[in-house]
Protein backbone atom coordinates (compact mmCIF):
# COMPACT_ATOMS: atom_id res chain seq x y z
CA UNK A 1 0.00 0.00 0.00
CA UNK A 2 1.12 3.36 -0.58
CA UNK A 3 0.56 6.07 1.64
CA UNK A 4 -1.24 9.74 0.26
CA UNK A 5 -1.00 12.83 2.06
CA UNK A 6 -2.23 12.40 6.26
CA UNK A 7 -3.23 8.49 7.10
CA UNK A 8 -4.68 8.04 3.70
CA UNK A 9 -4.16 4.61 1.66
CA UNK A 10 -4.56 3.89 -1.95
CA UNK A 11 -4.19 0.79 -3.36
CA UNK A 12 -2.34 -0.74 -5.73
CA UNK A 13 -3.82 -3.30 -8.69
CA UNK A 14 -3.08 -6.15 -7.09
CA UNK A 15 -4.53 -5.16 -3.87
CA UNK A 16 -7.49 -4.18 -5.68
CA UNK A 17 -7.89 -7.76 -6.85
CA UNK A 18 -7.31 -9.04 -3.74
CA UNK A 19 -10.17 -7.11 -2.30
CA UNK A 20 -12.22 -7.36 -5.22
CA UNK A 21 -11.67 -11.68 -4.88
CA UNK A 22 -12.54 -11.29 -0.90
CA UNK A 23 -15.59 -9.39 -1.68
CA UNK A 24 -16.77 -12.40 -4.10
CA UNK A 25 -15.89 -14.58 -1.80
CA UNK A 26 -18.10 -12.94 0.90
CA UNK A 27 -20.53 -12.51 -1.34
CA UNK A 28 -20.68 -16.06 -2.51
CA UNK A 29 -20.63 -17.06 1.52
CA UNK A 30 -23.53 -15.07 2.14
CA UNK A 31 -25.26 -16.75 -0.38
CA UNK A 32 -24.65 -20.05 0.83
CA UNK A 33 -25.64 -18.91 3.58
CA UNK A 34 -29.13 -17.86 3.00
CA UNK A 35 -29.37 -20.90 0.98
CA UNK A 36 -28.69 -23.07 4.03
CA UNK A 37 -30.60 -21.15 6.54
CA UNK A 38 -33.99 -21.54 3.79
CA UNK A 39 -32.78 -25.36 3.47
CA UNK A 40 -32.84 -26.10 6.91
CA UNK A 41 -36.55 -23.92 7.42
CA UNK A 42 -37.73 -26.44 5.14
CA UNK A 43 -36.62 -29.17 6.20
CA UNK A 44 -37.44 -28.16 10.08
CA UNK A 45 -41.20 -27.83 8.24
CA UNK A 46 -41.14 -31.31 6.85
CA UNK A 47 -39.70 -32.74 9.94
CA UNK A 48 -42.85 -31.35 12.14
CA UNK A 49 -45.06 -32.62 9.39
CA UNK A 50 -43.73 -36.06 9.37
CA UNK A 51 -43.86 -35.82 13.59
CA UNK A 52 -47.40 -35.10 13.17
CA UNK A 53 -47.83 -38.03 10.94
CA UNK A 54 -46.41 -40.26 13.05
CA UNK A 55 -48.26 -39.35 16.35
CA UNK A 56 -51.23 -39.72 14.21
CA UNK A 57 -49.99 -42.84 13.06
CA UNK A 58 -49.31 -43.77 16.06
CA UNK A 59 -52.97 -42.90 18.06
CA UNK A 60 -54.43 -44.93 14.97
CA UNK A 61 -52.33 -47.88 15.61
CA UNK A 62 -53.57 -47.87 19.23
CA UNK A 63 -57.48 -47.33 18.26
CA UNK A 64 -56.66 -50.04 15.82
CA UNK A 65 -55.33 -52.35 18.50
CA UNK A 66 -57.93 -51.30 21.17
CA UNK A 67 -60.54 -52.19 18.50
CA UNK A 68 -58.82 -55.55 17.87
CA UNK A 69 -58.92 -56.34 21.15
CA UNK A 70 -62.56 -55.16 21.83
CA UNK A 71 -63.36 -57.26 19.04
CA UNK A 72 -61.97 -60.19 20.23
CA UNK A 73 -63.23 -60.01 23.54
CA UNK A 74 -66.63 -59.66 21.73
CA UNK A 75 -65.81 -62.91 19.92
CA UNK A 76 -65.12 -64.68 23.07
CA UNK A 77 -68.35 -63.14 24.73
CA UNK A 78 -70.57 -64.14 21.78
CA UNK A 79 -69.17 -67.72 21.91
CA UNK A 80 -69.52 -67.93 26.01
CA UNK A 81 -73.27 -66.39 25.40
CA UNK A 82 -73.91 -69.42 22.49
CA UNK A 83 -72.72 -71.92 24.80
CA UNK A 84 -75.10 -70.74 27.61
CA UNK A 85 -77.64 -70.77 25.09
CA UNK A 86 -77.06 -74.61 23.86
CA UNK A 87 -77.11 -75.80 27.58
CA UNK A 88 -80.58 -73.95 28.04
CA UNK A 89 -82.08 -75.38 24.92
CA UNK A 90 -80.57 -78.88 25.66
CA UNK A 91 -82.01 -78.74 29.08
CA UNK A 92 -85.53 -77.60 27.85
CA UNK A 93 -85.64 -80.37 25.32
CA UNK A 94 -85.11 -82.68 28.39
CA UNK A 95 -87.87 -81.52 30.11
CA UNK A 96 -90.15 -81.74 26.79
CA UNK A 97 -89.11 -85.36 26.75
CA UNK A 98 -89.75 -86.33 30.02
Amino acid sequence: MKKKGSDQMTLSGSEEEILARLHERVEKAIATIQELRQERDSLKARLHEIEGRAKKHDLDTNRLVSLEDDCERFEKERGEIRKRIESILTNLEALEDA
